[in-house]
């Protein structure tokens, strides 16, 4: 199964996605924004990357691009999330985002779609 960071300054959002992804087997850490993901990224090794799109500190585009820019973490699939589709769809085209899910969202959507991602990769 795969190695996720949850990127979100929602702690208690992110609590909840990742333990749905350890109910399905995967591996989770969590980051509060984009700068300690990056720590975490650089000190580690993952498999997909799920951050929402604002946060304090470093937001989730400017994480993506930072990310691209890092030749160890470029090939890292990312999943952006935000309850704001405008923003969603401004941010992918910013960043470079592999995928997009808007909040709220079930389970099975959030499965489907991180599967795709992990296959693709």
């Amino acid at each position: 199964m795969a190695s996720i960071l949850i990127v979100d300054d929602e702690f208690a959002l992110a609590e909840l996605i990742g333990d749905l992804l350890e109910l399905h087997g995967h591996t989770v850490a969590l980051a509060i924004n984009g700068v300690s993901a990056l720590a975490l990224l650089n000190s580690g090794e993952f498999t997909l990357v799920i951050t929402d799109v604002m946060m304090p500190v470093m937001t989730g585009p400017e994480m993506i691009t930072e990310m691209k820019a890092t030749p160890r973490l470029a090939t890292i699939p990312v999943l952006l999330i935000s309850a704001e589709p405008k923003l969603l769809s401004e941010a992918k085209a910013e960043s470079g985002a592999d995928a997009v899910l808007l909040k709220p969202f079930g389970p099975a959507a959030l499965h489907t779609l991180i599967d795709q991602l992990l296959v693709a990769k």
